[in-house]
């Protein structure tokens, strides 16, 4: 008998064990992130210190693409967020002499550069601030002027004298221009 009501305690305990153990499926942030598609869907996002960012009003995001002085191409992506018409952030990222797939990098070369304004608080930089110490780069994954598709990631690192470093990772978009 006493082993019975020990058998039956140790199924009990087991069974109680394993009912307080619930699975979650919560999706990691970047998985939240618009998908990286070259289709020209106009898509845009990115973690801000691990915390998701895409671009919430309209238009969204802006893209200016311009034949600069030198003859080669510049791409501008601004990626605002407006709630209930209020302004709670921006985003910008910028590729100077656009003219290849690959990589582009800051600060080492200035074919690439990236700012952002009140993301995370009143905190910002401008894309061309030069008090700040920043690192980080893009890879174009499609540039397709015929069918006006420009594609690729991006990754930011900022340290201001106001702010706390800022992680910009999982940057992806998708333009058609």
């Amino acid at each position: 008998m006493t082993s019975k009501i020990n058998l039956l305690m140790l199924l009990c305990s087991i069974m109680l064990c394993s009912s307080q153990c619930k699975k979650t499926n919560t999706p990691e942030p970047a998985d939240q992130l618009p998908p990286a598609t070259q289709l020209g869907a106009n898509t845009f996002g990115c973690l801000v210190n691990g915390k998701i960012y895409v671009p919430k009003g309209s238009p969204n995001p802006k893209i200016q693409y311009d034949i600069n002085l030198n003859g080669r191409p510049t791409l501008g992506i601004t990626a605002d967020q407006i709630v209930n018409s209020i302004y709670r952030g921006s985003i910008l990222i910028a590729y100077r002499n656009l003219d290849h797939l690959g990589s582009y990098y800051m600060p080492n070369d200035f074919n690439f550069s990236a700012g952002w304004l009140d993301v995370i608080g009143t905190c910002g930089t401008v894309a061309y601030d030069t008090t700040i110490k920043y690192f980080g780069g893009g890879v174009i994954t499609r540039l397709d002027t015929q069918a006006r598709i420009i594609s690729g990631t991006f990754n930011c690192k900022f340290k201001t004298l106001q702010c706390d470093t800022v992680f910009i990772t999982d940057g992806r978009f998708d333009i058609k221009f």
